[in-house]
């Protein structure tokens, strides 16, 4: 997420003019206090005019070139600011605020070296100046000169204790120093001068932010903007404490209030792309990178972000384009080497991929990510430097992030596992697990009722009366939804059953195409039910579907997959849809789409969980608890065993994933034979097809089977007590 800077509090040039107006000696008569309450009050049109009327009289009149010229900065004219405060410098050279007034014009057109001057002339003329000084902090910041701004603002505030403005300010470059708590102490100093400093909030919000404390720089942010609503970096930040709390669309709702009021922000529409992107919602979030990337064409951050987009939506040659543009710019990127690492790692390029996850970790050592993605890329030899490197990183944890502590203990987890050091490498994941599961939001009772809903909603007699609805041949006006009405595929389980390897096979057919894991029959759901409820929540909204709801659906879920770029229903017409979770919904999506067929990925209950348990999924929340793990396998196990009982023979097809490895050839043709097809030799190869996998098993899948896979190391018992209790008497015994 890209942060808006800390917004330095600028002296009040209006104020400072009108301080140099009111000196003794000068009579700046009625007009002059006429225009100068106008400008106070922001009428700047007005004000305009009584100025120039003073200067049409008196060209020289000191008081009214500099309040102008302060006007027109004030204006965004700073070519006729600085024409002005030069005019009024010739009348009176021995005043110093049109000085002050002169460095911030000079300043906003990037002319550093001339503001400098101007402060120090500024300062010649009247050491006291607390505005020169506090501006000229601001300035030495601006050119990365910390220790020197920390002087001019520690000098001002001698002079002046409650200069609140030079508090908030040198609180900034503390912040940039480092030094978090003296940061938070001069901000807290300027909000008790001015509780309604709202500058002051959002800087110590940041503050908050860079100490991973959320919650108080959420409320921060949220002070800030309900004293300054205006503050557009104030929404900025905002939506990024909001993103990585997890809440996606509260921080999109953020993004777009800095959008309305500032439209050409780069900042807040990359932002606004990303929060997309997590709301799954690739097409729209690609049109917010390019908007990000024509207001700023060498964006780094939105050329990587359209790259990881583009490869959401199956493009990865233009998403690798969009990498090298982007190192091209910036050649040190880190992240740019990681992202491309991934997409060439979902091509099976697994040796250009180390390198570049190589490349990444070289660039930022302490990104846990990165190593986490080279283990799973390949496996390190026992005296690879970076098994150690983890180590020493996870030895000082608490000066990482979560995120970077948590894909550590996976990435070396996994790097034991591989080397065959067992103990070791559970020791790892339940180190990340724990930690893991406090970062995520699961609401375990919430989930088991949706499966008993389910099961009681969807019983026999319910199928049988919306039995002919849905998508189908004659089942309505739709030719083209009919004709693709048998073209779904779903490969529905537990995460790590054998779904990806199903789906390998499958897709190496010539008339099938692998679309992976695609959320769309959620979000054809979700949008149904949002424009048809009622009043109603969604489970009485879903049990309420006519025939036609259930065939509006199915034609919503057949539009959204047909937007995949690789699915050309005239080369392929049919493909899988490998979203394992849509186990949940499959009584629904036959009712919707009848002639789609299932193929159900089983693997022993145990062997699964473990194999969750040592994965860092995006989205699979009950995977980091072992309790609550064997529990979901419990309640996923009596939900298919309903599916199993209702569904008409033929749906659905089960898979054991063992019997699977022991027996390939007469499962793949079953499997294939399910789907109504002809039996086609490249299902045999299916570690030949060069097609991208993005999932984890994205490796395994280019192998041969090996049986050495069935069956993983088990830790003591005692540490796996809490998955057998969770999976109950029956499921435990199953291994």
């Amino acid at each position: 997420m890209k942060q808006r800077k800390n917004p330095s509090d600028a002296k009040n040039p209006t104020k400072a003019a009108a301080r140099q107006a009111a000196q003794p000696g000068i009579d700046p008569g009625p007009m002059l206090d006429q225009a100068l309450a106008l400008h106070r009050r922001g009428d700047t049109h007005a004000a305009r005019s009584l100025y120039e009327q003073i200067l049409g009289a008196d060209p020289t009149h000191f008081d009214a070139l500099h309040l102008l010229g302060v006007l027109e900065f004030q204006s965004n004219q700073s070519d006729l600011a600085i024409g002005l405060l030069k005019q009024a410098l010739k009348v009176k050279p021995s005043a110093s605020a049109p000085h002050v007034n002169l460095a911030l014009a000079y300043r906003s057109q990037g002319e550093f070296s001339l503001a400098r001057r101007s402060l120090e002339r500024a300062l010649v003329l009247d050491p006291g100046n607390v505005e020169a000084l506090n501006n000229l902090g601001n300035l030495l910041r601006d050119l990365d000169q910390s220790e020197a701004a920390l002087q001019h603002y520690d000098r001002a505030l001698e002079l002046k204790p409650d200069y609140a403005s030079a508090l908030n300010n040198r609180g900034n470059v503390l912040r940039d120093l480092g030094r978090a708590a003296d940061a938070l102490a001069s901000f807290e100093a300027a909000l008790a001068l001015d509780a309604n400093y709202a500058e002051a909030y959002f800087n110590r919000g940041n503050v908050w932010q860079d100490l991973r404390r959320h919650d108080d720089a959420l409320r921060d942010f949220q002070q800030a903007l309900r004293i300054k609503p205006e503050l557009v970096s104030a929404w900025v930040n905002l939506g990024n404490v909001l993103q990585q709390q997890g809440q996606y669309a509260a921080s999109l709702a953020s993004y777009n209030e800095a959008l309305q009021r500032q439209p050409n922000s780069a900042e807040a529409r990359l932002n606004q792309a990303h929060a997309l992107r997590k709301l799954h919602e690739p097409e729209v979030a690609l049109l917010s990178y390019d908007l990000a990337l024509r207001l700023h064409p060498d964006y780094v951050e939105a050329l990587l972000g359209r790259a990881d987009v583009l490869r959401d939506l199956d493009r990865y040659q233009e998403a690798l384009a969009n990498v090298d543009s982007a190192l091209r710019l910036k050649p040190g990127e880190a992240a740019g080497f990681n992202t491309r690492g991934v997409i060439l790692g979902m091509l099976g390029r697994f040796d250009e991929a180390r390198a570049d996850y190589r490349r990444a970790i070289a660039l930022a050592p302490g990104k846990g990510m990165y190593y986490r993605n080279l283990v799973q890329a390949g496996t390190l030899e026992h005296d690879d430097p970076l098994l150690s490197a983890m180590q020493l990183l996870l030895q000082h944890g608490d000066a990482l992030a979560a995120e970077d502590r948590v894909a550590l203990h996976f990435a070396l987890g996994e790097a034991w596992e591989k080397l065959g050091r067992h103990d070791a490498s559970f020791a790892q994941y339940r180190h990340g697990n724990q930690l893991q599961r406090a970062r995520v939001a699961y609401a375990e009772d919430a989930t088991l009722a949706l499966f008993d809903w389910y099961r009681t909603t969807f019983t026999p007699a319910f199928l049988q009366a919306h039995r002919g609805s849905g998508v189908g041949p004659n089942a309505g006006a739709d030719a083209e939804a009919d004709a693709n009405s048998d073209a779904p595929i779903f490969v529905i389980g537990m995460p790590r059953s054998g779904s990806t390897l199903i789906e390998q096979i499958l897709a190496s057919h010539p008339v099938i195409f692998g679309a992976g894991e695609r959320r769309d029959f959620v979000k054809a759901t979700a949008a149904f039910v949002a424009a048809h409820h009622d009043g109603r929540g969604e489970q009485q909204t879903l049990a309420g579907m006519s025939a036609t709801d259930l065939r509006e659906l199915g034609q919503d879920y057949l539009r959204r997959i047909a937007t995949v770029s690789a699915y050309q229903p005239a080369q392929h017409h049919r493909f899988v849809d490998k979203a394992p979770l849509n186990f949940i919904h499959v009584g629904l999506i036959h009712l919707a789409l009848p002639n789609a067929r299932f193929i159900h990925s089983r693997r022993a209950p145990i062997e699964t969980c473990l194999s969750c348990y040592s994965k860092l999924f995006e989205e699979v929340p009950f995977s980091y608890d072992l309790g609550e793990l064997g529990r979901y396998y419990r309640a996923y196990d009596a939900l298919m065993a309903h599916w199993r009982a209702v569904l008409p023979t033929g749906v659905m097809l089960e898979v054991d994933y063992e019997t699977l490895v022991d027996d390939f050839d007469a499962q793949a043709r079953r499997m294939v034979a399910h789907c109504g097809l002809e039996w086609d030799p490249a299902c045999a190869a299916f570690h030949r097809n060069p097609r991208a996998v993005a999932t984890s098993s994205a490796e395994q899948v280019r192998q041969p089977l090996y049986r050495h896979a069935l069956k993983r190391w088990q830790p003591a018992p005692e540490l796996l007590q809490p998955l057998l209790d969770g999976l109950g008497t029956v499921l435990s015994q199953h291994g």
